[in-house]
């Protein structure tokens, strides 16, 4: 029975994972990490990174609670609560990692933000406003997959090339004993499925405040999912190409 419930969420799954490996692994190998573990980006351009994220961290603290309060009457609360939970301990760690570089938070809030570095951020504030729960937790499915990934890397680094303790790199380890599983997010993606069309699939529906309710209602494409995934993941790609150009690299 279980099977046969999660069948379309699982295919979706298994389509995104080959559609997006080749994106996947042109993050993996971004020249700015492997110029980190090179020991080859200047240490003052290492507070860009810590700006940037930064800037991304609290405008996700906003998204994912307005995600929240649209979807707070669905199972999907669990999940985006867990988000939510985790972007408050997610943020106070890249404070950690700034004060290491020099940087308080009055820097970090006034550090220009860098439109580039910002597409990841960008986008989940348009899933979070305009999309659906199973796009907001697909994306992160697979984007926490690369990222933990990376980060570990760039934890490795920053300890081997630039003397950071457990403490300043502690924003990059924070999920290094999360393993990511499809079946913790399976049962949500199906849910949206099930619940109908998006908007864009209900030609009687106007855009007007109840009829975007009843979008809501009614469900999500999975093409949706699949679009929001991709661009999200792009977004990851364009903020290690910021930290690659304002490294200098």
């Amino acid at each position: 029975m279980m099977t046969e419930t999660l069948q379309d969420a699982t295919l979706l799954i298994g389509t995104l994972r080959q559609e997006l490996q080749p994106l996947l692994q042109r993050i993996a190998a971004h020249r700015y990490i492997q110029a980190l573990e090179a020991g080859r980006v200047p240490r003052d351009a290492l507070k860009a990174l810590a700006a940037q994220q930064y800037h991304i961290v609290s405008q996700g603290l906003q998204n994912i609670a307005l995600l929240l309060s649209r979807f707070g009457h669905y199972p999907s609360r669990k999940k985006l609560n867990e988000y939510l939970q985790a972007e408050f301990a997610v943020r106070e760690a890249v404070l950690d990692f700034a004060a290491a570089l020099g940087m308080s938070e009055t820097d970090l809030r006034s550090a220009p933000k860098d439109l580039e570095a910002l597409m990841f951020s960008y986008y989940e504030t348009f899933m979070c406003l305009y999309g659906s729960d199973a796009d907001l937790i697909t994306a992160f499915y697979f984007d926490a997959q690369i990222w933990i990934a990376n980060a570990l890397r760039v934890s490795r680094a920053l300890r081997t090339h630039y003397g950071l303790d457990d403490t300043a790199v502690r924003f990059f380890e924070m999920y290094a004993n999360y393993q990511p599983r499809d079946e913790d997010v399976l049962p949500y993606i199906q849910s949206a499925l099930e619940r109908g069309t998006s908007l864009g699939d209900c030609p009687g529906c106007k855009p007007d405040t109840s009829n975007l309710q009843l979008a809501l209602e009614r469900g999500v494409a999975a093409e949706q999912i699949r679009e929001s995934t991709r661009l999200l993941l792009e977004g990851e790609w364009h903020f290690w190409e910021a930290m690659a150009r304002l490294a200098g690299l």
